[in-house]
């Protein structure tokens, strides 16, 4: 906040006006997710580059393939796990307990303690899995405060652990099994839905070919295509108009030095 209102004071009052609570997760009533990304859609999007181009058919069946195989990839892997947290959680316990070691914790109840990092500090209740800093309440997972307490009373840092950090719940995300659709003879399709005739879509096609490259979200970095012919970026060897005299020679130093020959 302070270096916002380093930058825009009128942004500032701005945010502050309209609450903490609609665009701070930690004063938000509800309990939100800590991050808002596409990167299940990137992923997907990436994964079925190669059958885009196919009828709405053939892609329908591709994007099958994908989550039959994904399915069985991860429930295969989350079979394997000897440990009663996710792998992803167990490594953050272990990193955030490091910090915990450091840090001063003094007692009020049995269960509420006041904890000194020299910086936040934060009260910590374990009854009611709570922190005065509240990233105990929002991520439900023990982090350098409330480690600090539990390590001090013993406690099982496990029981502190939202259950959808446990390796069951991932267990029982990919349960499902995908199976096939067989052949289109074989379906057992309504008689309201046979009946109903598909047309295509209203509207004229725009000139120029279709894109087929997605827009690169704000901040996002392009790679540029470097021309094999003259090393230089933003196009290829097709393309290039560079003319010959002013292209780069492709010779390393030293050639032909010793015949006495040079390059003019």
């Amino acid at each position: 906040m302070e270096q916002l209102a380093n930058i825009n004071s009128e942004a500032t009052m701005y945010i502050t006006d309209v609450g903490f609570e609609r665009w701070a997760r930690a004063y938000s009533p509800r309990k939100r997710y800590n991050l808002t990304s596409s990167n299940i859609t990137e992923a997907m999007n990436n994964a079925i580059k190669v059958c885009r181009e196919l009828p709405i058919t053939g892609v329908i069946d591709c994007i099958r393939g994908v989550l039959q195989r994904w399915f069985y990839d991860c429930r295969t892997s989350v079979g394997k796990l000897k440990s009663t947290l996710t792998t992803k959680a167990d490594v953050s316990i272990c990193v955030k307990d490091e910090k915990a070691r450091y840090l001063t914790v003094y007692p009020i109840t049995y269960y509420s303690f006041l904890v000194k990092d020299g910086d936040l500090d934060g009260t910590v209740d374990l009854t009611s899995k709570t922190c005065t800093c509240r990233e105990f309440d929002m991520d439900r997972l023990p982090y350098e405060h409330a480690l600090a307490c539990i390590r001090v009373r013993r406690f099982s840092y496990i029981d502190y652990c939202s259950p959808y950090y446990s390796s069951s719940f991932l267990a029982a995300t990919y349960s499902g099994e995908i199976h096939p659709v067989g052949h289109p003879p074989e379906w057992l399709v309504p008689e309201y839905i046979a009946s109903i005739v598909v047309l295509p879509p209203v509207g004229r096609r725009l000139p120029r070919r279709p894109k087929k490259n997605r827009i690169p979200s704000f901040g996002e970095g392009v790679s540029q295509s470097r021309c094999t012919t003259c090393p230089r970026n933003g196009h290829n060897s097709h393309s290039c108009t560079y003319s010959r005299s002013s292209r780069p020679l492709t010779s390393t130093s030293g050639v032909g030095e010793g015949s006495g020959s040079h390059n003019v």
